[in-house]
């Protein structure tokens, strides 16, 4: 993966990986059931999508997150990772 990617292609990249999802099937408006998912798949996702973004998902937002969109998700994801400053202002 790559840092260019979108965090709705990092999220599919897992998805598609870990659960031999086909890519197409995953949009922004599916949810974890219409993709075939059970509720220890969410916890397994919520683990790897901690590790891909470097992030810790409170405990009380992974039970939201069960009927949630990838979406939502992802908007869970943009709220919890750190803002990367740009590179010129690492040099001041």
């Amino acid at each position: 993966m790559t840092l260019t990617e979108t965090p709705f292609e990092r999220v599919r990249s897992v998805l598609a990986k870990k659960y031999s999802l086909a890519t197409d099937a995953i949009t922004p408006e599916s949810t974890l059931e219409s993709l075939g998912l059970d509720s220890l798949d969410l916890i397994e996702l919520l683990f790897d999508v901690e590790d891909e973004f470097g992030i810790r998902i409170p405990q009380d937002g992974g039970a939201a997150l069960k009927t949630a969109t990838i979406q939502d998700i992802i908007d869970s994801i943009q709220k919890l990772v750190p803002e990367t400053p740009p590179a010129v202002a690492a040099n001041d």
